[in-house]
């Protein structure tokens, strides 16, 4: 029922706006464009999933346009895989696609991708294919409806909204360098933030930042985070020789130690990743990597989103957590 609401309001909704909006393929050149994909899986055991991708778009005219785009995806499971025991971990995996668009009217479009999804742990590398339909507008946003398929395995297919906003490339403003903006700068901010599985997280952390080129920083970072709660499986003896399988909750620490890079669009919006490793209060150690976009002001104000995730022997669940920093000058 869900699948279907979806794909009856997106369709209803596409072919009203396609009529009223002005043409956004409108010139040859390149785009640059910033989507999350919320979904839902075909199949058990999973229950939704969420993804974000960066894209490249050529236009060759004002009919076609070809596409390079590359992301991270995170299926959810339901409880844990409790009755699947096949699957010993999430759905993680790096989707990296080539495709074309072919704009049916001023801006209703088909759409067609096919590449490769680098999954985590047990998952493997996988074939995808992704057609999909969207109206893209004259602003830069770009909504779409979309099915993928990643074919090796049964149960990785889902059908998602792509919320999307665009760049003309020939448009971007040259992130400003203000004085000082050669030297290091110390940030320091509060993650509050949801786990995907089981609910509230809080985190601190600290970074360095250094400018390596006129819209590109480095930098590191290490921090705390709280799980409040935190659902865990164990297998407990319930007599001679028998097991069952239960769960409790109890909070986790984490200490997160990453680097990465930001890229500036424009004055202030960006975009980052970083990786590293996370230190569990138990003595365990996750591998941990953290997309995310935000705005960072001139009086060093830095606000945004991020998605952390985990992947390694240890089960961590991901976290989606707003970014609340200020950053001053050494």
């Amino acid at each position: 029922m869900l699948i279907k609401s979806l794909f009856k309001a997106f369709t209803v909704s596409a072919f009203l706006m396609a009529g009223t909006v002005a043409h956004a393929q409108n010139e040859n050149g390149w785009r640059i464009g910033f989507g999350v994909s919320p979904g839902v899986p075909i199949k058990d055991p999973f229950s939704y999933t969420l993804g974000g991708d960066v894209r490249l778009q050529k236009n060759f005219n004002s009919r076609f346009a070809a596409t390079l785009t590359a992301g991270f995806t995170h299926y959810f499971e339901k409880d844990h895989f409790i009755g699947y025991s096949q699957y010993g971990s999430p759905f993680n995996v790096i989707p990296v696609k080539a495709g074309a668009k072919f704009f049916l009217s001023d801006n209703l479009y088909l759409a067609g991708e096919a590449g490769a999804g680098f999954g985590f742990e047990q998952w493997g590398t996988s074939f995808l294919w992704s057609p999909s339909v969207g109206v893209a507008f004259k602003s830069g946003l770009d909504l779409s409806l979309r099915y993928e398929d990643f074919t090796k395995n049964s149960v990785t297919k889902d059908i998602s909204l792509r919320l999307a906003y665009g760049l003309d490339t020939r448009k971007l403003t040259p992130h400003k360098k203000t004085d000082g903006d050669s030297d290091w700068k110390l940030a320091v901010g509060l993650n509050p933030g949801v786990s995907l599985d089981d609910g509230f997280v809080l985190g601190c952390e600290a970074g360095i930042y250094k400018p390596i080129a006129r819209n590109l920083e480095a930098y590191a970072t290490a921090g705390l985070t709280h799980y409040f709660a935190m659902t865990q499986f164990y297998y407990a003896m319930t007599s001679h020789d028998t097991y069952s399988f239960e769960e409790k909750k109890s909070d986790k620490n984490i200490i997160p130690v990453k680097a990465g890079l930001r890229l500036y669009a424009g004055n202030e919006f960006y975009v980052s990743g970083d990786a590293g490793a996370a230190f569990i209060s138990d003595g365990d150690v996750a591998f941990a990597y953290s997309p995310s976009i935000g705005l960072a002001f001139k009086n060093g104000v830095d606000i945004g989103a991020k998605y952390d995730g985990y992947a390694g022997g240890y089960y961590l669940p991901s976290t989606v957590s707003l970014k609340l920093a200020y950053r001053f000058k050494l």
